[in-house]
């Protein structure tokens, strides 16, 4: 078998073992089936060891590391709870209350990463909705979808954000600054849609609203994490001066969280999603494989830039726009953007391309349920509160995934008209 043929083997084999299938005679999770698809890349000698290793993307990997410390650290100050109990305390309508969920999940996922935002927050949402009396199913369709939007402003918003990121080398403070009006009106357009697709649930009479406790919070470590939070950021924005890049700069506050938290770093450590850091490792990995095989530049000069090219310009970008929406659902976010990615270079609007690439793949992810991990741990997490199948959350799902494209993507392309991008 020809090394295209075996690397295009062990990718399909990858792809179905992380499309969320599990099968009886092979019980494995989407990390163990990453990492199962580097080990046969190295076993089929798609690659050496040497190479697998350089193929993985570290400063992601770090990057990933040092936002997931400081948002445990949060966790670990009662702030998620402290945001919602104060929506709480505010006592608002049904529709107040979900706008002000859309605005809150949305921000706090641009800089804390969508995945984590949701891990933190649904819980909390569904306690939320069920001492107000609201039917659940707006609120957590509202979370999942803006925490999605939401983190396309910022290039850590997200894991495949934090990809392009890396790739592009574009600054923190340029892809914000691009991104603010598309995530703004696609947020708002979001918060809009809910309201009316859901309006006979927002109607109903809530139920009186019991007495609860505060939550606890812990105002030392609060302003701490917060602080530290604040010093990322701006990091971030000073990374090219400082040399650090966004890997570094996120790892550089956590581990002065870790030193000024005056807390256990065992419990922290504990909080940080390992398996998800595999995951990345190993699909690094995957790609690396097929990028070493060829395939990936068969795709590039035979069918990705003719077809990119084949209009320049607008055309371009919109070609890009449904291409990145494909295959997003059909390879999952990330491990497109990791094959798109060696694309956008060759393009006649690179920064264009980047932006546009980093947008679609993660509106996208609100097509479907499986689109965007978020979802499903939002559903996975609200199971008992309420069920919303496939087909009940395309309908929603799919309505503002194409509201969110045409609006950001159209306003993406009068930036780059105006000479902005």
């Amino acid at each position: 078998m020809s090394l295209e043929l075996r690397a295009l083997a062990i990718f399909a084999v990858t792809y179905v073992l992380i499309s969320g299938r599990r099968f009886p005679w092979l019980p494995l999770n989407r990390p163990a089936g990453a990492l199962l698809g580097a080990l046969l890349m190295v076993l089929a000698r798609v690659m050496t060891p040497e190479e697998a290793y350089r193929a993985v993307n570290f400063d992601t990997i770090v990057l990933l590391l040092g936002t997931m410390i400081l948002s445990e650290y949060l966790k670990e100050s009662g702030f998620y709870g402290m945001v919602v109990g104060r929506l709480r305390s505010a006592r608002l309508g049904a529709r107040a209350m979900l706008v002000a969920l859309v605005l809150v999940s949305g921000l706090l996922s641009a800089f804390l990463v969508n995945d984590t935002v949701c891990l933190m927050l649904t819980p909390l949402v569904v306690r939320l909705v069920a001492e107000a009396g609201f039917a659940p199913v707006p609120f957590l369709m509202a979370l999942a979808t803006s925490s999605n939007i939401g983190s396309a402003l910022t290039l850590t918003g997200n894991p495949q954000n934090m990809i392009v990121g890396n790739l592009s080398q574009m600054p923190y403070v340029r892809f914000l600054a691009v991104s603010v009006l598309p995530v703004a009106a696609s947020l708002a357009a979001n918060g809009a849609l809910l309201c009316a697709f859901y309006r006979d649930d927002l109607t109903a009479a809530p139920h009186a609203t019991p007495a609860v406790e505060a939550p606890a919070v812990d105002r030392s470590l609060l302003w701490k994490s917060v602080l530290c939070l604040f010093l990322a950021v701006g990091a971030f924005a000073a990374a090219p001066w400082t040399g650090l890049g966004l890997a570094w700069s996120a790892l550089a506050a956590a581990v002065l969280l870790l030193v000024i938290a005056r807390r256990d770093p065992y419990r922290v450590f504990a909080g940080v999603d390992w398996t998800l850091l595999l995951f990345f490792a190993g699909l690094f990995v995957v790609v690396g494989g097929l990028e070493r095989s060829g395939c990936l530049r068969e795709v590039e000069t035979r069918a990705a830039l003719p077809l990119l090219r084949s209009q320049g310009g607008t055309g371009e970008m919109l070609h890009l726009t449904w291409l990145t929406v494909l295959g997003s659902q059909l390879f999952s976010n990330v491990p497109f953007v990791l094959a798109a990615g060696h694309w956008i270079p060759d393009l006649q609007s690179p920064d264009l391309g980047w932006v546009v690439l980093a947008y679609a793949s993660t509106v996208a992810g609100n097509l479907t349920i499986l689109g965007s991990v978020a979802n499903i741990i939002v559903l996975e997490q609200s199971r008992d509160a309420a069920r919303i199948g496939f087909f009940e959350y395309f309908k929603f799902g799919a309505l503002t995934t194409l509201a969110s494209l045409a609006l950001g993507i159209g306003l993406l392309a009068l930036e780059h008209h105006l000479g902005w991008i």
